[in-house]
């Protein structure tokens, strides 16, 4: 088809876990409203027929909705919803557009893949910019090298996401961030609550699996005197930890910074 599929995407991904939605929020709100009619896990092929858009186009909107926190898959080529996807879903079902809006953006300021995209906002607020220049952020934290055709679509699912939840505002030809600004202590807010919510979903996930647990049995252990790594081995576990790790990693890494400057600062050192 001479377009890279998202295993591809997801294959050379090398460099920060950041958001490259490759469909636009009105096609992912459109899966989304399929998806709250099911019980049940189901593949991307059973939407498509529910919904008559095209099977490619349907797993590129799962993925899209899975970058924003929407949909998670619990076993391959299965999506389900996230709660906070059931209760936008909900919105939508009822037609209150503006009131998925608000929680749209709730949703995307608390997830850590999402901090480098706001960061971007929040330095050109009030800024006329070319959306280009964000597609090219994204491209180099990423470690990505796009062809004009993905940039080009990925600006059309990042900007319709954005401007959906009102991180911006379309001018022209050109984007505007607006609204308040989130500072720097926001996002550690948020990281910590997300590292926090993660660690209880894990420990409930440890209780209902102990038996399993205590015998190893499917799963991988690295250890070492300063860390213990457990992991079921199966594809879709070990994607969701790899994402896990990098996002709690770094909030680590900046939570230890800024005790370091607060530490400096309250005894009279300057800031190295």
């Amino acid at each position: 088809m001479g377009e890279e599929s998202d295993v591809e995407l997801r294959n050379e991904e090398t460099g920060i876990n950041i958001p490259h939605p490759i469909q636009t929020i009105q096609v992912i709100n459109g899966v989304i409203k399929v998806l709250y009619n099911y019980k049940r896990p189901v593949s991307y092929k059973d939407i498509s027929t529910a919904c008559s858009i095209h099977p490619f186009n349907v797993s590129q909107a799962l993925s899209s909705a899975s970058d924003i926190g929407l949909t998670r898959s619990p076993g391959r080529g299965l999506y389900t919803l996230t709660e906070e996807g059931k209760e936008y879903a909900r919105l939508l079902q009822f037609g209150k557009e503006e009131e998925a809006k608000v929680l749209l953006k709730k949703i995307i300021v608390k997830n850590l893949k999402w901090t480098e995209i706001l960061t971007f906002l929040n330095a050109t607020r009030g800024q006329e910019r070319n959306p280009l220049d964000l597609v090219m952020e994204v491209e180099r934290i990423s470690g990505k090298q796009w062809k004009p055709s993905m940039r080009s679509r990925i600006e059309s699912g990042l900007i319709s996401i954005l401007e959906f939840a009102g991180f911006i505002v379309k001018q022209g030809s050109k984007i505007i961030p607006v609204g308040e600004p989130i500072d720097s202590a926001t996002f550690s807010d948020v990281a910590m609550a997300v590292a926090m919510d993660t660690l209880a979903n894990s420990r409930t996930s440890q209780a209902m699996t102990s038996k399993e647990n205590k015998t190893g049995k499917g799963f991988a252990q690295l250890s070492s005197d300063i860390y213990i790594f457990q992991i079921k081995e199966d594809l879709d576990s070990i994607d969701f930890a790899e994402s896990q790790f990098k996002s709690w990693i770094e909030f680590l890494k900046r939570k230890l910074q800024k005790e370091k400057q607060e530490a400096q600062q309250s005894e009279g050192v300057p800031n190295q």
